[in-house]
C-alpha cells in the first residue's frame, strides 16, 4: 500500500522517473507475494509514468493490462484515477475520441458513486482534449477549465485548482486576454507558501513571468509540455 500510493503522489508532483521506481518496486513486491489488486495499481501508475516519460505506446499498453488485471479482482474503488490517468495519456498522444471516452466514464462513476477526488483534474482533461481535436472549440473548453476551477475550489482542493487556472489562463492568453489571464493565474498561485520546487508550480510561475513581461510566443498546437 505504501509503494502503491508512494508512486501515485509521486506521479501527482509529475517526478516522473522516481514514480516509475517506486511503481516497479511495488509490482515486484505484489507479484512475489499475489496481492493482484496492488499489482494491477501498479501497474496502471507506472504505465502512466512511463507514458509521461515519452513512452507513449509502451505506458498505454501497460495502463490497460493493469486496469484489466485490476478488475479481474472485483475491485471497484478509485477507477475514476485510473481512468482520468488514462485520459490524459490519451490526450498527450492526440487520442481525442477514447480520451472523451476514458473521461466520460469516470464522470459517470462519479455521478454514481460520489467518488469526486479525480472529479476537477477530469473536466481540465476534458478542456485540453477539445482543444487538441479542435482548436476554434475554445468555447467549450473554456467551460471544462471553468467547471475544473469551481469544483476544486468547492473542495479546497489547490493543486488542482492551480492546474486548471494554468490551462484556462493559457487559452486566455491565445485569445489576447493577457491582464485576465495574469490575475487569475497570480490568484492561484498566490495561495501557495511552499512546494515551489514542483512541476506544477514552476509551470505556472514561467507563465505569469511570461504574461507580466508582455512578452509573446506563438500559441501551442496542442499542449504545453
Amino acid at each position: 500500500m505504501a509503494l502503491v500510493y508512494g508512486s501515485l503522489l509521486r506521479r501527482l508532483r509529475r517526478e516522473e522517473q522516481a514514480a516509475r521506481e517506486v511503481a516497479d518496486s511495488c509490482v515486484a513486491l505484489s507479484a512475489e507475494h499475489r496481492f493482484p489488486q496492488w499489482l494491477g495499481m501498479a501497474r496502471i501508475y507506472g504505465g502512466s509514468t512511463l507514458a509521461a516519460l515519452g513512452k507513449m505506446d509502451e505506458g498505454l499498453a501497460e495502463i490497460r493490462e493493469g486496469l484489466s488485471a485490476y478488475r479481474a479482482t472485483g475491485a471497484g474503488a478509485e477507477r475514476p484515477t485510473f481512468l482520468a490517468l488514462l485520459a490524459e495519456v490519451y490526450w498527450r498522444r492526440g487520442a481525442w475520441q477514447d480520451g472523451h471516452a476514458a473521461v466520460s466514464e469516470a464522470l459517470d462513476i462519479i455521478a454514481e458513486n460520489g467518488e469526486c477526488a479525480y472529479e476537477a483534474e477530469l473536466h481540465r482533461i476534458r478542456g485540453e482534449l477539445v482543444l487538441g481535436r479542435s482548436p476554434a472549440d475554445q468555447g467549450e473548453a473554456e467551460a471544462s477549465f471553468q467547471r475544473a476551477r469551481e469544483i476544486a475550489r468547492s473542495q479546497s482542493a489547490r493543486s488542482w485548482e492551480l492546474r486548471a487556472a494554468t490551462s484556462l489562463a493559457r487559452l486566455w492568453r491565445r485569445q489576447g486576454k493577457r491582464e485576465e489571464a495574469r490575475g487569475l493565474l497570480g490568484e492561484a498561485h498566490a495561495w501557495f507558501t511552499e512546494g515551489f520546487d514542483t512541476a506544477d508550480l514552476k509551470e505556472a510561475k514561467a507563465l505569469l513571468d511570461e504574461l507580466s513581461s508582455g512578452s509573446f510566443r506563438a500559441p501551442d498546437l496542442l499542449i504545453d509540455c
